[in-house]
């Protein structure tokens, strides 16, 4: 392997046979693994590698297929290897070959499981280019959650279909939660400085300054509405979030009670952005992350 390798590792509260199975059975495999839809195993007689079939599903009737052999070595002892190659003749399939392991070793605070693979790519320069921009950090992303998920599963009894729902109901939820923050900051603060923004202001005798504060108050906003992106698992942000709307829409509200009376006004709008913190705030800690993998190998 060259330092382009792909390198993730977890280490699993849980005993080898279940990681085993649950990595070594392509029905299992495949309900875990974010880069495969469909595994299947080939017949094959005993003694032979075994060959199998792969296929990831893109959308909009969109897939990759390929095929690959593996070795598997479950020995007794502290370290057992699995090891194996893959090729697509698909065109659109940017990877056309590769190689690499999966390694289960025992220690005392757990199972590291851990693998290494790297791959040949297609299109030329063009190919290598797109893969080292985009395609092999994704890849490697979609490696670490996904070892992410299969820890959950083996350590909590968090099915995998559970946790990826979790994880795009709490990408849903922040990500609308972070674009009401930036479009309030932006449009009507800093961009239009709309009269309904700078009406507390005057309310208060600070005519003369209203112009300034709404505009910091705007790029407050823009800033927390990155912040929620930035910190994606923080969850007393997404609290914060979704319960400071109300403190504004409330001074808003008493600046002048008509707002409050017209479709889609502030209230509304407050109630939406409470529920979305709240949501966002209860999944934040609860979700899998690639950040509880190691992506470089120890002693890297």
């Amino acid at each position: 392997m060259n330092r382009d390798a792909i390198y993730v590792e977890r280490l699993i509260d849980g005993p080898l046979d279940s990681v085993w199975e649950q990595t070594q059975d392509p029905t299992e495999h495949e309900r875990w693994d974010l880069r495969f839809s469909d595994i299947e195993y080939l017949p094959r007689e005993e003694g032979e590698p075994q060959r199998f079939t792969y296929a990831t599903r893109i959308g909009f009737g969109v897939g990759i297929e390929g095929t690959g052999t593996s070795v598997a070595t479950n020995e007794d002892g502290e370290e057992t290897t699995s090891v194996l190659s893959f090729e697509s003749g698909d065109p659109i399939s940017l990877i056309s070959e590769g190689r690499g392991f999966w390694r289960y070793v025992e220690t005392d605070d757990g199972l590291r499981f851990l693998t290494e693979y790297n791959y040949d790519t297609r299109w030329g320069r063009l190919g290598r280019v797109i893969d080292r921009a985009i395609f092999r950090p994704l890849l490697g992303w979609a490696t670490a959650l996904s070892f992410d998920v299969l820890a959950r599963w083996v350590e909590e009894g968090t099915s995998p279909g559970t946790s990826y729902r979790m994880l795009l109901t709490h990408a849903v939820t922040r990500i609308g939660l972070a674009l009401i923050w930036i479009y309030q900051g932006l449009v009507p603060k800093l961009l239009v400085s709309h009269p309904a923004e700078r009406a507390p202001f005057v309310e208060l005798g600070l005519e003369s300054i209203a112009a300034e504060a709404v505009a910091v108050l705007g790029l407050f906003e823009v800033a927390f509405g990155v912040a929620l992106l930035w910190r994606w698992r923080s969850a007393w942000l997404a609290y914060l979030g979704g319960v400071a709307p109300v403190a504004l829409t409330a001074g808003a509200v008493l600046s002048d009670p008509s707002v409050a009376l017209g479709p889609y006004n502030p209230v509304v709008t407050t109630i939406g952005m409470v529920a979305l913190g709240v949501a966002a705030g209860r999944l934040a800690g609860r979700v899998p992350t690639a950040a509880n993998c190691l992506r470089t190998p120890p002693d890297g």
